[in-house]
Formats: structure tokens, C-alpha cells, sequence
């Protein structure tokens, strides 16, 4: 996974760069959003998510379709890159300190090219999915507004305009509706036996809901 995307990201963002009039899709009320420096670092680290998922996953069929769903969305966001790229519209300030530091890295790898769907927020919705299930009942408030935070920061950081936002989240929820793991595969829905199968998936669910709650 992560050779496929230090692969194929950067080339998409050359590619992208070498094409004259590459378009913006902005909103006027955007230039009110601030720019707030230290979310770098929520913004980083959804690097380290990525990473860690796929020992988090306890079978088989969950890291398949981790992997699965992680692959897809490279793959519709590189060809939406391709062949519909827009770019950022205006400078960023300057950062200083380790947010300085974290921008300049970034810098050295990222282009401002690669904007919708935003492939940070479709990771973020896969991602969420996946810890959601994972961290115990008392950790699920501080999960979820981490990973809200490091959907604002796309924002905040000025790596991205709001439309990247909704398109890159659609693009996750499909991928995670399109590649189920051994719990609730969406092709139940039309089977002659989806209520009783249905039912016993959530059965399933609830009784891991119950295990981990304290």
C-alpha cells in the first residue's frame, strides 16, 4: 500500500503541475477560513492511522477489506487527479516553529494539484470506520473528535478548498460500503434471506458493542 502511493501520488501531482490552466473550485465565503498553523500536526498525523491499521485488524477478511478500500480510493482519487485536476487558489502563509517544519516537509512531497476528491478525507472516513470498531467504548468520544479535527485541518492548513471536502468523503463512504469485511456485506440487502441475516449481523454487533464497554 505505501509503495503504491509514494508511487503513483507524485506522479500524479507532475503530471498535474505540467498542465496549463488548471482550474479552482472556491468558494467566496472560504476566504474567511483562518489558518491555523499548529493543525499540521493533526493533519500529519493521519500518516501514522494509515500506518497502524492494518495491525489493528483482527481478521483476515478485515484487513483484506481494509486493504481494499484504502487501494480503491487511490485509485478513483489519481484518476480524478488525472483526468479532472484542480489546484489551490492563493499563497499560503508561513509557518514557524515544528509547524514550520511539518509544512516544509510536506512541502517537499506535496503539490498544490491533487485537490478532489480530497484522498486525506476519504483515508479519514475509511480510517474512522476501522478505529471506531476497534478502541474501547470510553475512548470513542476523544477518537471521533481527533479525527474531526484532522477533517477541519485540511482546511485550516490551506491544503484544500471545502469542495475537496463532501467529494472526498463520498468517495470513502463507497469504498467502505463497497468492500465489507465478515460482518454486514451490502449484497445481503438483496438476498431472499437479508431480514434473518441482517438480523444476526446485528446481533453480532451489539454483542462486540457490549464487550467492550466498560
Amino acid at each position: 500500500m505505501g509503495s503504491s502511493f509514494f508511487v503513483t501520488y507524485p506522479l500524479a501531482n507532475f503530471i498535474a503541475s505540467r498542465r496549463h490552466g488548471v482550474p479552482s473550485v472556491v468558494f467566496a465565503w472560504e476566504r474567511h477560513i483562518p489558518f491555523v498553523e499548529w493543525t499540521i500536526i493533526p493533519y500529519w498525523s493521519i500518516d501514522a492511522f494509515y500506518g497502524l491499521a492494518f495491525f489493528v485488524c483482527r481478521t483476515r477478511a478485515e484487513l483484506d477489506a481494509l486493504g481494499r478500500r484504502l487501494l480503491t480510493a487511490q485509485a478513483v482519487a489519481f484518476a480524478c487527479f488525472l483526468l479532472f485536476p484542480l489546484k489551490f487558489a492563493g499563497p499560503r502563509p508561513t509557518a514557524h516553529g515544528l509547524p514550520g517544519l511539518l509544512f516544509g516537509a510536506l512541502a517537499k512531497f506535496d503539490r498544490p494539484f491533487n485537490q478532489a476528491p480530497s484522498l486525506h478525507i476519504a483515508f479519514l472516513v475509511i480510517l474512522w470506520r476501522l478505529y471506531d470498531d476497534h478502541v474501547p467504548a470510553a475512548a470513542r468520544y476523544w477518537l471521533s473528535a481527533w479525527f474531526a479535527i484532522i477533517g477541519a485541518s485540511v482546511l485550516t492548513t490551506f491544503q484544500h478548498h471545502f469542495f475537496d471536502v463532501p467529494t472526498g468523503a463520498l468517495l470513502g463512504l463507497v469504498c467502505v460500503w463497497l468492500w465489507p469485511d465478515d460482518r454486514l456485506p451490502p449484497s445481503n440487502v438483496w438476498t431472499p434471506d437479508a431480514p434473518s441475516r441482517y438480523q444476526t449481523g446485528i446481533s453480532a454487533l451489539q454483542a462486540k458493542r457490549l464487550e467492550k464497554s466498560p
